[in-house]
């Protein structure tokens, strides 16, 4: 931990405004909360961090979108593989179409070397 040299007076106008804007009785509220747990978090820090921001109006916006994006990334995966497996479709299809192209065009030449009108 760092030592800071704070004159008096910093000292006293920080903890008031502290004081004056919740934040000493936030923190006493989540280090209360911390003391009274069965098990001790192993990460203490995290503990606070989580705990601090529990009345926050964003959490649960922030939570309800990362449940959204979960579920377009689950959707995004079932599209992609629709998407390759069209391809592969498609493939085929264009090596078969190919193929017959190519028969056409043999048919065709033979018919033009015998000389013979098909219709």
């Amino acid at each position: 931990m760092s030592l800071f040299l704070v004159n008096e007076q910093d000292k006293e106008e920080f903890l008031t405004y502290l004081d004056e804007n919740g934040i000493l009785d936030k923190l006493t509220d989540v280090l209360i909360m911390l003391h009274s747990e069965q098990e001790t978090p192993s990460d203490p820090i995290e503990y606070v961090r989580k705990n601090i921001c529990v009345d926050n109006p964003d959490v649960v916006e922030i939570n309800e979108l990362k449940t959204q994006i979960q579920k377009a990334n689950v959707e995004l995966a079932k599209l992609q593989k629709i998407r390759d497996e069209l391809k592969v479709r498609l493939e085929q299809f264009q090596t078969e179409l190919q193929l017959e192209v190519e028969d056409y065009e043999d048919e065709a030449v033979k018919v033009a070397d015998n000389d013979e009108y098909v219709d």
